[in-house]
């Protein structure tokens, strides 16, 4: 069995290739990774801050609003993007939780503009939440997927 140390080194180069190479990964680059593997040394190399505006423009906001939405403080945004250094982990996973919220609620409803309004509107089942208000946590998210998972089967609006 390869010791603890050469396990590290195995890992290395896809990680660093996320953050050595582009201080930060993009949320494009993201959207359009090949494999759940490569997503995931995205989100752990951190988003750069500058790339969610693209992004959130869909959801009629800027990077920093959306940011802010889902939990990262204004200043810490406003210091990422400053000092050119990319969003911490966890900052960086909320991100990743409303784009794939997002590619499921296009799958349920079958349409951008239409899952975009969903996420955006207080839903019932939901208990009149605003399902994007929900995903600056875990069990907000699970909350949104169950709902989604519900609208899918047929047993929620």
């Amino acid at each position: 069995m390869p010791s603890r140390k050469a396990l590290h080194s195995v890992r290395e180069p896809a990680l660093a290739y996320s953050v050595a190479e582009t201080g930060g990964a993009s949320v494009l680059a993201y959207l359009h990774a090949d494999s759940a593997l490569e997503r995931d040394h995205m989100v752990r190399g951190g988003f750069e801050p500058a790339s969610l505006d693209a992004f959130a423009s869909q959801f009629g906001r800027s990077g920093r609003s959306l940011a802010q939405l889902l939990g990262v403080a204004p200043a810490t945004y406003d210091r990422r993007v400053r000092e050119g250094k990319p969003l911490s982990q966890d900052d960086s996973d909320r991100i990743a939780r409303l784009i794939e919220v997002e590619r499921a609620a296009i799958r349920v409803f079958g349409d951008e503009d239409a899952a975009r309004q969903w996420l955006a509107s207080p839903v019932p089942v939901l208990e009149g939440a605003v399902p994007i208000s929900l995903l600056a946590t875990t069990p907000g998210h699970q909350a949104v997927m169950n709902a989604l998972r519900r609208i899918m089967a047929g047993t929620a609006a």
